[in-house]
């Protein structure tokens, strides 16, 4: 199942809404009961997010802590998911990195761990609610 992005940054920021649906999940997940991964697009996109708003230093710490949480798996970003991510834009009108991590999870699994029900709309994509397991 691909976690997506908004998952890693609820369990990141203390402040998010969902950071304790996160947390619970995180738990599971280092326990490996629940079997995740990762696209490496999400990387960027944090790397992204945090050069922008002037916060290198913290994007050190947070990405060497996610780096080493058990049960966490990185897949690479290979043509078949850019062809795929841009065929998802055009098709649904997702975003960038919405559109690779749709990708990624077609190109698995088909499952998605998201807050974000944008993806409910991308055939062949089962969107699970995080708050749903745990």
């Amino acid at each position: 199942m691909m976690l997506e992005n908004d998952v890693l940054f609820a369990l990141l920021n203390k402040k998010d809404p969902n950071h304790e649906v996160a947390r619970a999940l995180f738990e599971k997940i280092m326990r490996r009961e629940i079997e995740v991964e990762v696209s490496s697009a999400a990387l960027l996109e944090m790397e992204l997010i945090y050069k922008s708003r002037g916060r290198e230093d913290q994007l050190e710490r947070d990405v060497s802590a996610i780096a080493v949480i058990p049960g966490l798996r990185f897949l690479p970003v290979n043509p078949e998911t850019v062809l795929t991510a841009v065929r998802l834009r055009r098709k649904f009108g997702l975003g960038f990195f919405d559109s690779h991590y749709a990708a990624t999870a077609l190109l698995t699994d088909g499952k998605i761990l998201s807050f974000d029900e944008a993806y409910e709309e991308v055939e062949g994509i089962e969107r699970v609610d995080p708050g749903s397991l745990y």
